[in-house]
């Protein structure tokens, strides 16, 4: 990834490697970059870096990265370490030429790295075998965790995040949030669960237009699959989107037109209201107790 946004990319594991690697290169459309100690390494396609990691195992995080520059991997060391946050130094990854690992408080693992290819993206100087409908780049993860107070409170205190919107209980307990490093809406989101094995609620890849969409969702249905929710525009965020299970286990979501938020905007609250659609704008779109309450 290259620009603005943050997120590098996303390890997760799945239950079939051979299976979740044939749909997200044959349907998907990710190149295969590399493989290295049980890890498959995928790419959009648009640089040499990996962008979705997949391990056999159960569902869910086995990590994910932000990509920041080297000053900030010091600073960052240096301020988790007064906290008491344990860390590890990582570069053993295609194209990562430095990295830091630590724990969120709900125990998933989080990285900030450094990569080699740091080149913006060209359409026609594609680095793989990219077909028609690839994503352009990795958007955003979700996570789902059983403390999302204590992990909204870690990335804002010891990594600098800002919370662009929250839904709120009616005792102010944090519902969901969407979280920024940067100027578009959110880099991660942190969904609330009481399963302390589900880790992810999804990880969304950033397409160009609806119509890039569309087509993606034709290809989709033409192998075979179907969509779990959309496609229709978000309330927060106001991105488009539609979401699938992918062979393996874990919730994909499709994505365009994410919003941009001012550094100086206030963080937008909403109270829960178990009358009104909180996920669509549009309407006509109704998610299930499984969409709100389950990830993987």
């Amino acid at each position: 990834m290259s620009g603005v946004k943050k997120i590098e990319h996303a390890v997760l594991e799945v239950t079939d490697l051979d299976e979740a690697v044939e749909f997200y290169t044959d349907v998907v459309g990710l190149v295969e970059l590399e493989r290295a100690d049980d890890v498959v390494y995928l790419g959009c396609g648009l640089d040499e870096n990996y962008d979705l990691g997949l391990v056999e195992g159960q569902t869910g995080v086995e990590h994910f990265a932000l990509r920041v520059t080297a000053e900030e991997i010091e600073e960052y060391e240096s301020r988790l370490d007064d906290a008491g946050v344990e860390t590890e130094r990582v570069s053993d990854e295609p194209g990562q030429t430095d990295g830091l690992r630590f724990s969120l408080p709900s125990d998933v693992e989080m990285e900030l790295v450094t990569v080699a290819d740091s080149s913006y993206h060209h359409p026609v100087k594609p680095e793989g075998d990219r077909n028609a409908v690839t994503p352009r780049d990795l958007d955003h993860i979700n996570l789902m965790t059983h403390d999302a107070d204590a992990d909204l409170e870690f990335l804002e205190e010891h990594l600098d995040f800002a919370v662009s919107d929250k839904i709120v209980g009616e005792s102010g307990f944090t519902i969901q949030a969407w979280l920024r490093h940067g100027r578009f809406h959110h880099d991660v989101g942190l969904s609330n669960g009481n399963d302390v094995v589900r880790t992810l609620h999804h990880l969304a890849f950033q397409m160009d237009s609806f119509d890039h969409m569309k087509k993606f969702c034709d290809r989709l249905a033409s192998k075979g699959h179907r969509l779990e929710l959309g496609p229709s525009r978000h309330n927060a965020g106001g991105n488009l989107f539609a979401y699938f299970w992918a062979p393996g286990g874990n919730r994909i979501e499709l994505t365009a037109e994410m919003a941009t938020v001012d550094p100086d905007a206030e963080t937008g609250i909403r109270e829960i209201d178990r009358e009104t659609n909180t996920v669509s704008t549009w309407g006509g779109v109704v998610p299930t107790k499984e969409f709100l309450e389950e990830g993987s």
